[in-house]
């Protein structure tokens, strides 16, 4: 059976033991835990060679961009100016930049990888009480998704969560600097502009229950095409065209298939809504973290009928659901639930470490047998 790189096996020991030792032994969180996960996953990710999904076509794309790609037609992608350039403004730079310096591929990996895991390891340091379950939730399996498969989305999303801070600080300004930067890394980016507002709309677990219920009674309908005009309207565009373009993609214009993840989602609404008057009254900001996980839900069930929107456009929000809430509620209970979910949450990560290891982990070459890195 496929198995993941034993590097892989190394950070999830790592992480499930601080985890352990931050929640049941110290009982707070631990710098030293962040950092030493924080390096192992930068080498991982940003040195590895031929790994992750979209790693051909990112390689491929690299000459072409310093080739045939001048300064002058990223600063008119940077201004919403007319253009040929189809890739975000601040990854061609970045791609251009490394190129015409000479330096091979894997520096832009290792750029990439060191931006996004910086920004989304700061931001949970800062908001979660036991930040070695957060980023065991990140690792398995949103890392070889995001930063080792589509880097630009998660460049984005890791610019998005960044502006968590801002939200907090009802500083508008500083948030949509920060919007602006996240999509010029990727254009899914603009579905966590409303955020700033829907962190203030007053919820409760009823409302959580009923606004869910909603959306997926409302996702046959596909009533997201008659938003097709009016994006077109509002949004530049190549923003409008993605848009557009995806409605009914050939690939990823179908349904999303019900599965195991189905479950899970299920799994965690149900924590979610049980729990939410305790972690209310527990933990700092949760109303907040709670409203954009509960609208990335929404948005997942909306889109449902749209694999490519239902995957892709609550990416940043959904960041919330397990790293920001499930993490918090773990601490806002105490004794034997706390204990329970905890061991709930570990045998969910452990079967997952096998199934993606055989599933998608082999088809992007993280395996024992395919997996390769800069140093080894």
């Amino acid at each position: 059976m496929p198995i993941l790189h034993p590097i892989f096996a190394i950070i999830f020991a790592f992480l499930a033991f601080a985890s352990y030792w931050e929640i049941f032994r110290l009982e707070k969180k631990q710098s030293v835990f962040i950092w030493i996960a924080g390096v192992l996953i930068i080498v991982a990710v940003g040195l590895r060679l031929n790994a992750g999904a979209d790693y051909p076509v990112y390689r491929t794309l690299f000459a072409g961009f310093s080739l045939y790609t001048s300064y002058n037609d990223v600063f008119d992608k940077a201004l919403f100016r007319p253009n040929a350039e189809e890739i975000e403004w601040i990854y061609v730079l970045i791609n251009k930049l490394v190129f015409d310096f000479g330096l091979p591929f894997f520096v832009v990996t290792f750029i990439c990888a060191l931006i996004a895991v910086t920004l989304k390891f700061t931001a949970i340091y800062k908001n979660v009480a036991f930040p070695a379950l957060a980023l065991l939730f990140y690792f398995m399996p949103i890392m070889f998704f995001e930063d080792s498969g589509q880097m630009r989305q998660g460049l984005g999303i890791a610019v998005c969560i960044a502006s968590f801070k801002f939200i907090k600080d009802r500083n508008l300004l500083m948030f949509l600097v920060c919007m602006y930067i996240a999509l010029g890394f990727h254009k899914t980016s603009v579905v966590f502009i409303p955020a700033y507002w829907i962190v203030k709309i007053p919820m409760n677990s009823k409302r959580i229950f009923w606004v869910l219920i909603i959306a997926l009674l409302v996702s046959p309908l596909e009533l997201y095409r008659l938003g097709g005009g009016l994006f077109s309207s509002i949004a530049p565009d190549d923003l409008s065209g993605a848009y557009t373009g995806y409605l009914d993609d050939r690939y990823y214009g179908t349904e999303v298939e019900t599965g195991l993840n189905d479950i899970v989602k299920l799994i965690f609404i149900a924590i979610l809504i049980r729990f939410d008057k305790r972690a209310c009254d527990e933990v700092l900001w949760y109303e907040y973290m709670r409203n954009l996980a509960v609208f990335g839900l929404v948005l997942f069930y909306f889109f449902r009928s749209n694999e490519i929107f239902a995957v892709r456009l609550p990416g940043a929000y959904m960041f919330f659901v397990t790293m920001f809430c499930m993490t918090s509620i773990v601490y806002a209970v105490r004794g034997r639930t706390r204990q329970i979910l905890y061991l709930g949450f570990m045998t969910y990560l452990i079967a997952m470490f096998f199934y993606f290891g055989k599933g998608n982990g082999d088809k992007g070459s993280f395996t024992l047998d395919k997996y390769t890195n800069v140093l080894w």
